[in-house]
C-alpha cells in the first residue's frame, strides 16, 4: 500500500477546511471526506468528492483503479454511477495521466462490450461520447 494511501485529503492538500456553516448531508459529508483515510474509500464516497470536484488529484488514480477491476462499480445510486462522475470531469482533467487515461479508455470500454445491460440509454451515450474523442 502507498503511504498515500494511509493519508486523508487535508493531509495530502496540506489544506483543512473550517467547519461548514451550511449543514446540508452533501457538505458535511465532503467535509467529513477530507478526514478520512484514502484507503477507506468507498465507491460511494469517491463518486460523492468526484462530483463535487474535490481532492481529484488523489480520488482519480483510485476511481480508475476501481473501475479497471468492475466499470460498473456502483455507490448508492446504480451499477456504473462511479464510471459516469469520472466521464463528467473535464477531459484535460482525465488526459492529464495518460497511463491512467488509457486505463480508464479500457474501464469504458469493458462497460460497452459487456453482454449484461447495465446502463441505461443516457449512460451508454456518454460513454460513447467519451471514447469517440480519445
Amino acid at each position: 500500500m502507498k503511504a498515500t494511501e494511509r493519508k486523508t485529503l487535508e493531509q495530502l492538500e496540506k489544506d483543512v477546511w473550517p467547519a461548514p456553516k451550511f449543514g446540508s448531508y452533501l457538505v458535511t459529508t465532503c467535509h467529513q471526506l477530507r478526514q478520512k483515510p484514502l484507503n477507506a474509500f468507498t465507491v460511494e464516497d469517491l463518486r460523492i468528492m468526484i462530483g463535487q470536484g474535490i481532492g481529484i488529484k488523489f480520488l482519480l488514480p483510485k476511481a480508475i483503479e476501481t473501475l479497471k477491476v468492475n466499470p460498473f462499480s456502483e455507490g448508492d445510486f446504480y451499477q456504473g454511477d462511479l464510471l459516469m462522475q469520472v466521464l463528467k470531469l473535464d477531459p484535460c482533467v482525465l488526459k492529464a495521466d495518460p497511463a491512467l487515461y488509457q486505463d480508464l479508455i479500457h474501464a469504458s470500454l469493458a462497460a460497452l462490450q459487456s453482454l449484461d445491460p447495465v446502463l441505461s440509454d443516457t449512460d451508454r451515450a456518454r460513454v460513447e461520447r467519451f471514447l469517440e474523442h480519445p
